[in-house]
């Protein structure tokens, strides 16, 4: 490797590699400009990049423009510009420094990122063009566009490919840039586009940074419809510009403000576009107003604050006590530092540093937010570094506390600042990580960040939740949106109680959320801990619109949760009527499907009383004769219920009013057990035989309910002979044999004490 010796003259720290210096060839790019390669340097153990031209084997000419662009971006070494190390000697490229997150145009298609991060790279985009204008000679870029704009590993901005770039005040024929127009058509401006031989002036440069700006805030491509080059260029002569309404409506206040920007710097006539002075300036005071209006709103009270009480007084003047009582005012040497270490003033440093604007600001800037060309550790920073190891624990909760209050308060710019790598899948003390936390207070100018700088979307709590689970229980489409655009997502992760994020969304009926899931994968007939599918889910919470989405999307209806139980169980079960039609009419649910203990949807919507689902069951050919584990048919479970109208329509359709369970009970049996007379009197009615069986079902009554049940069965069965009435429990010298002992006849008497005393007049 050695330096170049160039007829074009001294080429400054540029060198000349050879390709045995590289390994780990990778193509990464791209396009017109070539090839972009990501090589490893043997010796220097770290990665580089190399664009090489179109055609490997160049000429003379084409070797000379190579060496031109390297000069001049070797000429404008700062910050916001990509550093150049040389020339690759075969293959011929330029070696530059290799940028982690690639192109602002790839990174604005992949994914959606904060509204401060793309004010910051508008301000950092403008920084880095109004050094390159301040030149001697100006150097313009002449090709500015999302593809020339590099991002590191944190984001900030590196432009790049001065291939068209010349130094202001050449005429054409010293331009050694290709001939015919020079830039991108969406970018250039119309007096370049009019005319053709026109010598480019830095006002060039303006009217493509306007159209940037229009991409950063849209993240779209200018002219994106036009497939024709010729429509574009008529449109820009004409004055069409990308239209400002397709910036998003929800975005900060100060997006009007770089609007307004963009707006000016792509004016038609040249000198009514502002200088990249005047924007750097605009968007300078532009990033920090969202900032200064944040720590407004959070600082500022609705109302006067209450009276303080003594303790909290004496626990403010502790908090501002005067700085000389902590820290000196002027500027120590370091054997003065050291003195006061050996008083004990240091250990108060960390209080200094947060409770001080100006200390923190000078002390606490982590490597991930600012470049290593700001400021350098204070003495004051040096003294910290030596209690690193014993305040290591104090350290991280302090990081942690700051993480949370940024994404609390939605500081995106503070938060910007203080993330480091490690830290974005903290685990905070709940057991949440950050993306949790921001997830859970719907900052989503922090997801969007977190997500930027790797976070793990499927990173579970305590609760075994992922993001995506709380947000789509909180119905934060946004936030979901922007987890399920990673493709490290697991849309199908389960949560401790093995739901899904489609389960949520089924219990919620968040129709929505439920399409956006199923769109990216969602598994329709996943099942959670006690066998239920989303499917399950929705009837049992009677969300008929999810139900109608995983319909028509090919939702198993026969999957058997536990106990044997499916969809529509649920459904008849919470009298869901609309959703037991899509599932018998829709999707040939089993209306006559029993459960493990041998219960159909109709002994369920029976039990339960949905007089309307019962008769749409048996309109749909529900079998009323069907029995369950017990014997019990439907009439069964409505009488036991005292349902007196579900029973009445059961018999209409020919149920069983003498059929027996495994004990010989009948309906009539089990509403006299329960106390309900009105039951008991419309069964009655309808034929059932109070003396057909035994124990007879009047011996099971309460004492208190026997002369009103012997008056309501003479009414109902005024044919009855004397003897015949003598012979029912409750007349008058005759006593009730005690019902047969057992557990369950002891709930149900128990049950029916508290049901008659609860039980309205007239029943």
């Amino acid at each position: 490797m050695e330096v170049l010796d160039s007829p074009h003259g001294n080429m400054g720290l540029l060198r000349t590699f050879d390709c045995s210096e590289f390994g780990s060839w990778e193509k990464i790019g791209s396009g017109g400009f070539g090839q972009v390669y990501k090589v490893r340097h043997v010796r220097w153990k770290t990665w580089l990049a190399i664009k090489c031209p179109p055609c490997l084997h160049m000429d003379e000419k084409e070797r000379l423009e190579l060496l031109e662009e390297a000069k001049k971006m070797e000429a404008a070494k700062f910050r916001y510009i990509l550093p150049v190390y040389g020339i690759c000697g075969d293959p011929q490229g330029l070696v530059m420094e290799y940028m982690e997150t690639g192109s602002l145009e790839n990174l604005l298609a992949s994914e959606p990122l904060p509204w401060e991060l793309r004010f910051r790279i508008i301000h950092e985009t403008a920084v880095g063009m109004n050094f390159l204008h301040c030149m001697k000679p100006p150097l313009l870029h002449l090709d500015l566009k999302p593809a020339n704009i590099l991002l590191d590993a944190h984001y900030h901005v590196k432009i790049s490919d001065f291939g068209l770039a010349r130094w202001n005040g050449l005429s054409r024929a010293d331009d050694i840039s290709r001939d015919g127009f020079c830039g991108t058509i969406a970018y250039l401006p119309p007096e370049s586009i009019i005319e053709k031989d026109r010598v480019s002036d830095p006002k060039h440069d303006v009217y493509s940074f306007s159209i940037v700006i229009w991409g950063i805030l849209t993240q779209k491509k200018p002219y994106q419809g036009e497939n024709n080059i010729l429509q574009i260029m008529v449109k820009v002569v004409k004055g069409v510009r990308p239209d400002p309404g397709a910036v998003p409506r929800c975005r900060p206040p100060a997006c009007a403000g770089f609007l307004s920007l963009m707006q000016r710097c792509w004016a038609t006539d040249p000198n009514a576009r502002p200088s990249f002075q005047e924007i750097t300036s605009e968007a300078e005071e532009l990033c920090v107003k969202p900032q200064e209006e944040q720590k407004n709103t959070t600082v500022s009270a609705p109302g006067p604050s209450p009276p303080k009480t003594p303790s909290e007084q004496v626990k403010d003047n502790k908090l501002m006590r005067p700085k000389s009582a902590m820290l000196p005012e002027k500027d120590c040497s370091l054997s003065e530092l050291l003195s006061q270490v050996d008083s004990g003033i240091s250990r108060s440093f960390d209080r200094v540093k947060e409770n001080s604007c100006h200390s923190k600001e000078n002390t606490c800037k982590r490597l991930s937010g600012i470049s290593s060309a700001d400021s350098a550790f204070s003495s004051q920073d040096s003294i910290t570094l030596s209690f690193e190891k014993e305040n290591a624990c104090d350290s991280a909760e302090v990081q942690k506390r700051k993480l949370c209050d940024a994404i609390r308060t939605k500081d995106t710019a503070k938060l910007m600042k203080i993330l480091q790598p490690q830290d974005v899948d903290l685990l905070l003390d709940g057991g949440d990580s950050l993306l949790h936390h921001a997830v859970m207070l719907a900052n989503e100018e922090a997801v969007k960040f977190l997500l930027l700088n790797n976070a793990n979307p499927n990173l579970a709590n305590t609760r075994g939740s992922t993001a995506l689970h709380v947000a789509t229980e909180q119905h934060l489409k946004p936030l979901v949106e922007l987890l399920l655009g990673r493709r490290s997502t697991n849309v199908n992760a389960k949560d401790e109680d093995q739901y899904t994020a489609l389960h949520w969304a089924a219990q919620n009926g968040d129709e929505a959320i439920t399409r956006l899931l199923l769109d990216r994968g969602a598994a329709i007939n996943e099942t959670d801990g006690r066998g239920r599918t989303p499917a399950h889910i929705a009837c049992q919470h009677g969300q008929e619109n999810v139900i109608r989405v995983l319909l028509s999307r090919g939702a198993d209806v026969q999957v058997k949760g536990k106990d044997n139980w499916t969809a529509l169980h649920f459904a008849a079960w919470q009298g869901h009527l609309g959703i037991v039609k899509l599932l018998v009419k829709q999707a040939g649910a089993d209306v006559d499907g029993q459960t493990t203990d041998g219960r159909t949807p109709l002994h369920l919507a029976s039990q339960r009383g949905h007089y309307r689902v019962a008769r749409i069951l048996i309109e749909l050919g529900a079998n009323v004769h069907v029995t369950s584990a017990g014997l019990n048919t439907p009439l069964h479970m409505a009488a036991d219920t005292g349902h007196t109208s579900t029973s009445r329509l059961l018999i209409k359709h020919q149920a069983d009013v003498h059929a027996q369970n495994t004990l010989g009970l009948t309906p009539l049996h089990l509403a006299a057990q329960r106390g309900h007379l009105a039951t008991v009197k419309m069964l009655i009615e309808e034929g059932a035989d109070p003396f057909r069986s035994k124990p007879r079902p009047l011996h099971a009554l309460p004492p208190g309910s026997r002369e009103r049940s012997r008056r309501s069965l003479e009414r109902a069965a005024p044919s009855l002979s004397r003897r015949q009435r003598s012979q029912c429990p409750g007349s008058v010298g005759q006593r009730c044999p005690e019902p047969v002992p057992s557990r369950s006849r002891a709930g149900i008497l128990k049950h029916h004490h508290h049901a008659a005393a609860t039980r309205p007049a007239g029943l």
